[in-house]
């Protein structure tokens, strides 16, 4: 009668550590999916999120008394032109789409450059920017996995212009 006894107990804890290793599997799988979702948008947005980003810290950095910010095309695309003067001469920080980059160039205003002399900052399908008549500045980024990211900044140096 003692070894039936021994015997139920033992299936019992096997049973019991069978449901336990299975409810562990389901809930490590469960957390390797929601892993891998939260992996994926953060990889489809990378791009776009960037960008749009850091174009927001340079107009920042750009929305000063002594700095200009202007809307204009390049390659026949939009372009952003900050410029800022610097031990008396005038420099411009371009950003702006050419060849499925987006891309800054930092130079002299006099320099005359071609949209292929930029540094490459990140790969983009399309970017827009636009400047209204208030100072407030739109920019809209279409990343390489088709995501749009967009944010619009008002700059505090036109507020009273």
């Amino acid at each position: 009668m003692k070894r039936y006894i021994h015997t139920a107990d033992a299936v019992f804890a096997l049973i019991l550590f069978c449901a336990f290793a299975v409810s562990m599997l389901m809930v490590l799988m469960t957390g390797a999916q929601a892993y891998q979702g939260v992996r994926n948008r953060v990889e489809n947005h990378y791009s776009e999120d960037t960008v749009v980003s850091y174009i927001a810290m340079k107009l920042r950095h750009y929305d000063a008394e002594d700095c200009n910010v202007t809307v204009s095309k390049i390659a026949g695309n939009d372009a952003l032109i900050m410029t800022e003067t610097i031990s008396g001469n005038e420099i411009i920080t371009a950003i702006y789409f050419h060849e499925g980059f987006v891309k800054e160039l930092y130079a002299e205003a006099s320099y005359e450059f071609t949209p292929d002399d930029g540094t490459n900052i990140l790969a983009a399908q399309e970017i827009s920017i636009t400047k209204s008549d208030n100072g407030v500045i739109s920019v809209r980024c279409v990343g390489t996995g088709g995501s749009v990211a967009e944010t619009k900044l008002a700059l505090r140096s036109e507020v009273g212009a």
